[in-house]
């Protein structure tokens, strides 16, 4: 083949990601991060991104496309940083490899980096280490009560990072958080989080319109994929944990 561009790296998509995800993905390129040569974007860029969108968004060129790229695919799949496509939260699964790739950016690295708490990618800074999934004894609730607290929140959707954006907390805690912001999410969007509390890696659970402000604020609920706490005394941990 030719042609060796990763279509699934361009996009930022896993290789088993269902077509939603990745339509999902090219309007977020294209348009809120403003990659279209019509909203500022590099026209080399846009080119890329809409190559690699026509490949993938058509199941038989996507099948060609596949098998073209035999090996490396399944390689990527297999040491994709843990991530299973077909469960539903996507959860990281330490150590079932002996590589696995960074959940936001898929920058390779070993399994032992991805297993240490303070672990991060060495290219997007993203944490590795998956995030603590506690259960309740009564199913029926949150896994692990969210805290109210309100702090400044800064997220971007892709990496490189050409832009970042700006929200609020409503609550946090060390499986998710729920913050305002501008911008309209969508459901199963990754996104890198910093905030005062924390960085993490995220998936988005739900995203809706907040009426009870003024303008266009959105209210967001994301589950942490990947979580590093910056200051774990006097934060959200209580001695219990």
């Amino acid at each position: 083949m030719e042609n060796r561009r990763n279509y699934y790296r361009v996009l930022h998509v896993q290789p088993d990601a269902p077509a939603e995800i990745i339509r999902t993905s090219y309007r977020t390129l294209m348009q809120r991060l403003r990659m279209h040569p019509d909203l500022g974007g590099d026209h080399w860029n846009a080119a890329l991104i809409n190559e690699a969108f026509a490949a993938l968004s058509d199941p038989e060129r996507r099948a060609r496309y596949d098998r073209s790229m035999g090996h490396a695919l399944e390689e990527m799949r297999a040491a994709g940083g843990g991530w299973h496509a077909h469960t539903s939260g996507r959860e990281l699964r330490a150590g079932t490899a002996a590589t696995c790739a960074c959940p936001f950016c898929a920058t390779m690295h070993s399994a032992r980096e991805a297993a240490m708490p303070g672990g991060s990618c060495a290219s997007c800074g993203s944490p590795l280490y998956p995030a603590i999934k506690l259960q309740l004894e009564d199913t029926s609730r949150r896994a692990l009560d969210r805290f109210p607290r309100q702090m400044p929140v800064s997220y971007c959707l892709s990496w490189p990072a050409d832009r970042s954006f700006e929200g609020v907390t409503e609550d946090v805690s060390i499986s998710g958080m729920r913050f305002t912001s501008a911008l309209e999410l969508v459901p199963e969007e990754r996104l890198r989080i910093d905030c005062d509390f924390c960085s993490a890696v995220a998936v988005v659970r739900n995203s809706r319109v907040d009426e009870s402000r003024h303008g266009a604020v959105w209210q967001s609920g994301v589950e942490f994929l990947t979580l590093r706490i910056k200051h774990p005394r006097g934060s959200l941990l209580s001695k219990d944990f």
